[in-house]
């Protein structure tokens, strides 16, 4: 089982998770284009149980069930959180090694 970790820009905020994800995916929804500030948001589905994240991580609602968080230090986006469907999803983009994503 492959181990997924990942960081923030500066490295005050560190995640880790040692499960398979449940999906890994593109989108190019209008949301996370402006979450992102990119075309698409690509990102790894993981159980929030899943995944442990340390550091100062700073959130807000993009939708009412769903929050976005980020680096309180640099402002890296590193993840959305869903509870309702208890998923995680980190970006792609903060993984220590970006060859695990496979979409």
């Amino acid at each position: 089982m492959a181990r997924y970790e990942g960081r923030c820009l500066c490295g005050a905020v560190r995640y880790r998770a040692e499960a398979e994800p449940i999906n890994e995916r593109v989108c190019h929804c209008r949301i996370c284009q402006r979450a992102i500030g990119a075309a698409f948001n690509a990102r790894l589905l993981f159980r929030i149980d899943d995944v442990t994240i340390e550091g100062p991580v700073a959130t807000i609602n993009s939708t009412p069930d769903l929050k976005r968080g980020f680096c309180a230090a640099c402002g890296t986006t590193l993840f959305s959180r869903r509870d309702s469907r208890n998923i995680l999803g980190v970006t792609s983009g903060s993984l220590d090694d970006p060859s695990l994503f496979k979409p």
